[in-house]
């Protein structure tokens, strides 16, 4: 009687049903269990290659929230005016969309609407009034990078290019501009250092010209 139990259960413990997979294991179509070694995928998900977002395929924010832009900050360009004053050149761009009109100034909107119906490339905008320039990080935080009544523009363009994005070219009308502003430890500490970064902006008219 022992000899036939100790079979028994030999037999039992080496059924092929004790380590082979479940029968959901089996389904057909069902992706491979990920393997478990060197790092295993979150319980009850399924890591599959085309469900991973791909960098290039991310969503870029809205282009306007809050009342504020978002821009690229370009670089910094030094600079004095005829009397030895230190001034600073600060560099910024972005690409124009229908959000953009109620935030820009008169004359960049004036010469954006020419643009768009006169089939051009691009158009030099001169005379654009002064600004209040405000950089923040996000576009609801309160604290801002830098404060600056009075920053002028020296150079503003208006320009359709070819851009390649998420593996396709399309044209995009991008406004490009130098601003001129008192320099001081606020504004080159920000200007030397976040080259290439975005931020979000404001820029109201201000009567706050440089002399």
């Amino acid at each position: 009687m022992k000899s036939t139990a100790a079979k028994t259960a030999s037999a039992q413990g080496s059924s092929p049903e004790s380590s082979s997979p479940t029968s959901a294991r089996l389904l057909k179509g069902r992706p491979p269990d990920p393997p478990t070694d060197g790092g295993e995928a979150p319980l009850g998900e399924a890591t599959h290659p085309d469900l991973v977002a791909k960098a290039e395929e991310a969503v870029r924010p809205v282009a306007v929230q809050n009342g504020r832009l978002l821009a690229t900050y370009l670089g910094l360009h030094l600079d004095r005016d005829k009397d030895k004053k230190k001034l600073a050149h600060l560099d910024f761009s972005f690409p124009l969309e229908e959000a953009h009109n109620s935030y820009l100034p008169r004359k960049v909107k004036e010469a954006w609407n020419w643009l768009s119906e006169s089939g051009n490339k691009l158009v030099q905008v001169q005379g654009i009034d002064a600004i209040t320039l405000d950089v923040f990080t996000t576009p609801t935080r309160a604290q801002r990078l830098i404060h600056v009544a009075g920053a002028e523009f020296i150079k503003a363009i208006i320009s359709v290019v070819e851009e390649v994005g998420k593996g396709k070219a399309t044209m995009v009308t991008r406004f490009a501009f130098r601003l001129r502003v008192e320099r001081n430890d606020e504004v080159i500490h920000f200007a030397a250092w976040n080259d290439g970064e975005e931020f979000w902006i404001t820029m109201p008219a201000t009567q706050g010209d440089l002399e």
